[in-house]
């Protein structure tokens, strides 16, 4: 593991008010807003650290002892990250105690700020404070203030602490309020231009997802006019009049902190679950489709006939496939929301598409000559015929998702009433063997299952593999 100083370099502390007679707050993080870095202020940063395992649950509380009354307004904690080390969790953490200082700006003293912390010459604090006051605007045209004195009275206070999202108190009882503090991470403003087109790519997709599962729409169709041109993206002036989505995306992807606080406000689990479910919503909206093109034809010269159908949902059952790999790792809430949308799938397939699709057309429907039942059957075309047993339609993705032991009641149906009737005709028995084998992993309640050819011989292979799994674990733990 790291140092543990060195992993808190880029916490920083931030201030909310308490403030019950309704004075205006300031808002935490972001420039100019009080915050004090704690890497560059020796009294405020961190001079220890604790690694919390879950084995023992130790926390260094200094100063704590029992039945004493705690103030915890000048003490900050945070977590700067956790990981897995074999069968431990560890977190590292940061702690820190606020100490404050008071800096005086007036017309004595040449007009230089004065800090009650002692030091020699001009001390960070107020080095801190003039870099803050340096970000404030002036109009053009007016003469540099010579002081900061002069640079705040030229402006007004009022609207100093307006443009750097200061608290401003009024009222000397004001003073008695308390200040709560926290520590959070610093992310500084990020040099697109400097950032390689692979990291822009990387930022992008991310921004995509976020935006898309704050829209209607699912992330692969979001947007294509700003996310499909990534190297026609210009950051240099993110406002894009009358298109929010698209002032926002740019925003996100330029702005590291703005970023940041989206991610964690949609984390990247949510947005999983959220994709896997309109993957299924689009499913439904492609049966949809194929059915008002049987009933009455094309639709504005658009043919949503079997075979569109049938490889909208192999895309869509390979889009799943892929966001399960690329997304890792996921959490078993989001795994399951995309066996479910699997599941659905193939039971849709099996129990109602086992049939002519133009059998109730009421449109005059010229058929080709020698039509193959796999272009009218979508049943046929994705399960049924010899194309299509090798390709093991839905099954391939599903054997890899334990999480769809909730859903086995429904699977056995599938196998039981849907594959093994007659129909157009039963499925391929490598299809059906190889549902059955899932089925009974998934009845074992096991990991990953490997079958691609379930003969007995493999089937007391993955007993036996199973059981040492299992007594491997048992010894782990």
């Amino acid at each position: 593991m790291s140092s543990p100083i060195s992993s808190f370099s880029k916490l920083s502390i931030t201030q909310r008010m308490q403030a019950p007679r309704g004075h205006t707050r300031g808002h935490s993080g972001g420039k100019g807003k009080g915050k004090a870095q704690a890497r560059d202020d020796g009294p405020s940063s961190s001079d220890e650290s604790s690694e919390i395992d879950s084995d023992n649950g130790s926390e260094d509380e200094e100063g704590h002892e029992e039945g004493t009354d705690i103030s915890w307004s000048g003490r900050l904690f945070a977590l700067d990250h956790c990981r897995q080390h074999g069968t431990r969790y560890a977190f590292q953490i940061s702690y820190a105690e606020v100490q404050r200082y008071s800096i005086r700006i007036s017309t004595t003293d040449d007009g230089n700020p004065t800090c009650s912390c002692n030091e020699e010459g001009t001390c960070r604090h107020v080095t801190w404070l003039l870099e803050q006051l340096s970000r404030t605007r002036m109009d053009a045209g007016e003469v540099p203030p010579v002081t900061p004195y002069e640079q705040i009275s030229s402006i007004g206070l009022d609207t100093v602490c307006d443009e750097l999202h200061w608290e401003l108190r009024e009222g000397t009882d004001s003073d008695t309020e308390e200040t709560r503090w926290q520590l959070k991470k610093d992310y500084s403003a990020s040099d697109v231009p400097r950032q390689t087109r692979g990291m822009i790519r990387k930022r992008m997709r991310t921004v995509r997802d976020i935006m898309a599962t704050l829209s209607s729409e699912v992330a692969d169709d979001f947007r294509a006019d700003i996310f499909d041109t990534p190297d026609e993206i210009s950051m240099d002036d993110p406002f894009v009049p009358g298109d929010l989505e698209a002032t926002l995306s740019k925003i996100l992807i330029k702005d590291d902190d703005i970023f940041h606080q989206f991610d964690a406000l949609i984390p990247r689990n949510a947005r999983a679950s959220d994709y896997f479910r309109k993957m299924g919503l689009k499913a439904q909206q492609t049966f949809v489709r194929l059915d008002n093109y049987s009933a009455a034809g094309p639709v504005d010269g658009h043919k949503f006939d079997v075979i569109w159908c049938a490889q909208e949902l192999i895309d869509i059952v390979n889009a799943i496939s892929h966001n399960l790999t690329e997304r890792q790792p996921l959490s078993p809430a989001a795994r399951e929301e995309a066996a479910k949308v699997l599941v659905t799938i193939l039971r849709t397939v099996v129990k109602e598409r086992n049939h002519d699709a133009y059998q109730k057309s009421k449109w005059p429907r010229r058929r080709p000559p020698h039509e193959p039942s796999i272009d009218r059957n979508l049943y046929e075309r994705l399960i049924g015929s010899s194309r299509a047993k090798q390709n093991y339609f839905v099954l391939n993705v599903l054997q890899d998702l334990p999480e769809a032991q909730r859903f086995v009641d429904v699977l056995e149906d599938v196998l039981d009433r849907g594959l093994k009737t007659i129909g157009w005709g039963p499925a391929p028995s490598s299809y059906t063997d190889k549902l059955s084998a899932i089925i009974a992993q998934l009845k074992r309640g096991s990991g990953r299952s490997s079958l691609s050819s379930p003969t007995a011989a493999e089937t007391s292979t993955s007993k036996r593999s199973a059981s040492s799994m299992e007594r491997k674990a048992k010894r782990m733990k």
